[in-house]
């Protein structure tokens, strides 16, 4: 989500450098995509947010959506703009524009208004410059208004010039199958029954929450418009954009869940708008809403509040969180709260939900840093991953640098083991790869344009197979594999196939494997580790499967800086089972400057030990060969400090 300041400074009186700005949108959750950069045209000049949505909430696909839980975070006054609320002028006959819906299992609600005697002509500067700043191009006022009020509200609008529709009527249908619709931007969409489309006269003139037809837009000489804003089930919008593969602002919101009341208020405010900006007269229109949505309700218990926030936060703090967030606090009774959740927010589902809200609007930070009130949890890292680290890091000691390339790539007719996407955005990533080297020679190949000779790079990574039925789980496999490339662009073939070699020698010594050959069967090289098949090499690389690495790898041993040896040893502590051991732990740590690791390996109660007791069970490893005199001495200072007790 784009968010040009000064837009958002229309709403909250935002204060300090925009870099503050950009760390408060953090904690609540929004992410800088991309550091912040600058919008320039002509004497506009402002500073441009690009946070990175990654929660399922609609609201925050739009400005006021940020600004509200920035102005809440901050403490801030929230201020909404200006709309008009006023019914419009009641039409000569019962509606100027008739409204049908025959798939009310796709439509929810679908508000219209029509305006007559407009004066379509170019935005004003402030209104154009807010959509290129946030990335939209300017087309006209009327145009440009339902943009903005789909940035600003979250709500898609769409706009028809009443001159150009060949019948006074919309008719919400599925399409038919092979229907098609020319699109504004001029492309020819064929359709089926999964779609639905906005009719008039029997024609289909918008593919319904994706995208405008050109038969029916508004130009310059347009004087009468029918305005309307729909409300969809935003399940059919994401399977119909993703089976057509339109991908457009309006989509981005739609296949979210929108609340339709947000229809209404997106509706005044472009009223607002179109008088202040197209002027006309405004007239009423239809606004199908058979089944209204009343707003959800929901109970908060402090307990349940501070549980999982593991603080306590005063009742007075909640009500200032929950009515700048515009939840509306039915009664506060017995440590309960019963709620009324805002319209907008259409991802609580759960109390826990209202929880993360004060906790974050609260800010993460004001959580209290503990110990923990037992040993520290053990190691469950899968060992590939740990040891695919290894990989990386004995590569990229040698001078090779890593990159991660996509696994989507173009399907290959033919290639029978590739697995196809089924709803693919675009025919270039339709597919999964089947091998790494085809995603990384591209990056090979921008080293070269970029006139540099000698190219060692690598990736670890995943490819991705079908053996067998396509319907069957079974037949589908995730194959972990490294790909390392070398090309010096001024050797020979030969010469680079010798310095392939080396690094694949080094990388096998590196990891303790010394029992392998090279092979040359059918036209390529493979390789072999203890006559298991891992690879195969190239001229301009080799590959090797990381799980046989790991089979046949020596277990990596821990280094301790400029010391050739140290000593290990374990100790039984017993300790009062109430008492955590999360200082002893710390005090073992630094208790020397010798001991280089401490690890827990076990914590324990049983029948040995007194029902109060506990056993934990430590491995210290220490830069001496003073092994029991060490020990004596470290034993001597935590029964001291700690008043707990040793077992052999």
């Amino acid at each position: 989500m784009r968010i040009p300041l000064e837009w958002l400074k229309e709403y909250v009186d935002v204060k300090g450098p925009v870099a503050e700005v950009a760390e408060s949108f953090t904690l609540l959750g929004l992410m800088l995509d991309k550091p912040v950069y600058e919008y320039k045209e002509g004497r506009y000049s402002w500073p441009i947010l690009d946070l990175e949505h990654r929660m399922d909430r609609s609201d925050w696909l739009s400005i006021l959506g940020c600004a509200r839980d920035y102005a809440a975070f901050e403490g801030l006054s929230f201020k909404m703009p200006p709309v008009h609320a006023e019914p419009g002028l009641a039409p000569k006959q019962e509606q100027i524009v008739d409204i049908k819906v025959e798939c009310p299992d796709v439509v929810k609600r679908f508000n219209t208004k029509v305006f007559r005697n407009i004066k379509v002509v170019e935005s004003p500067d402030w209104l154009k410059n807010r959509l290129k700043a946030y990335g939209i191009p300017a087309i006209n006022n009327i145009v440009d208004i339902t943009n903005y009020v789909m940035v600003e509200y979250g709500q898609p609008m769409h706009a028809q010039d009443l001159a150009k529709m060949e019948a006074q009527e919309i008719v919400i249908r599925r399409a038919k199958e092979g229907e098609e619709v020319t699109t504004l931007l001029g492309e020819t969409v064929k359709l089926t029954p999964e779609q639905f489309v906005l009719t008039q006269a029997g024609k289909a003139t918008v593919i319904g929450g994706i995208v405008g037809g050109n038969t029916t837009g508004v130009d310059k000489n347009t004087k009468d418009i029918v305005l309307d804003a729909g409300n969809y089930d935003q399940n059919n919008i994401r399977r119909s954009s993703r089976s057509l593969k339109i991908l457009n602002e309006t989509v981005l919101r739609y296949d979210k869940y929108l609340h339709p009341e947000l229809a209404q208020h997106a509706m005044e405010r472009a009223v607002y708008l179109i008088l202040e900006l197209a002027g006309g007269d405004y007239y009423e229109n239809v606004d199908w809403y058979p089944q209204p949505v009343a707003r959800g309700k929901i109970s908060l218990r402090m307990s349940r509040l501070e549980k999982v926030g593991g603080v306590k936060i005063e009742n007075n703090r909640i009500t200032e969180i929950l009515t700048a967030l515009e939840y509306r606090i039915i009664k506060e009774d017995g440590g309960v709260f019963e709620l009324e959740i805002p319209y907008f927010r259409t991802d609580i589902e759960v109390e826990d939900d209202v929880a993360a809200d004060i906790l974050r609007i609260n800010n993460y930070n004001a959580i209290p840093l503990r110990l923990m009130n037992m040993a520290p949890p053990k190691e469950i890292t899968p060992e590939i991953y740990t040891f695919e680290e290894k990989l990386k890091d004995l590569l990229a000691s040698g001078g090779l640098h890593e990159h991660i390339t996509d696994p989507i790539l173009p399907y290959e007719e033919g290639n029978t083991m590739q697995v196809r996407l089924e709803n693919a955005l675009t025919a270039d990533k339709s597919a999964l790869r089947t091998n790494m080297r085809s995603t990384l020679w591209p990056v090979l190949k921008n080293y070269e344009k970029h006139k540099l000779t000698d190219i060692n790079i690598f990736e670890v990574g995943k490819t991705y197979e079908v053996n067998g039925a396509k319907n069957k789980y079974t037949s589908y496999k995730e194959i972990r594999r490294l790909q390392v490339l070398h090309k010096n662009t001024t050797s020979t073939p030969y010469e680079n196939t010798e310095h392939t070699k080396k690094i694949l020698a080094s990388l096998l010594q590196g990891l303790g494997i010394e029992d392998h050959r090279l092979e040359k069967t059918d036209g390529t090289t493979d390789i072999f580790i203890h006559d298991e098949k891992a690879g195969s090499l190239e001229v301009y690389g080799f590959m090797l499967l990381t799980e046989i690495l790991l089979k046949h790898a020596k277990p990596a041993q821990r280094v301790v800086s400029d010391l050739p040896q140290y000593s290990t040893q374990n100790l039984s502590l017993i300790m009062d089972v109430q008492k955590p051991f999360g200082p002893v732990f710390e005090e073992i740590k630094n208790f020397d400057d010798n001991i280089v690791e401490v690890e827990v390996e076990e914590e324990y109660t049983g029948k040995e030990l007194a029902e109060d007791k506990k056993a934990v069970l430590v491995k210290i490893a220490y830069k001496t060969n003073q092994t029991e005199k060490f020990r004596a001495k470290l034993l001597k200072h935590l029964k001291s400090k700690f008043k707990l007790e040793h077992r052999d």
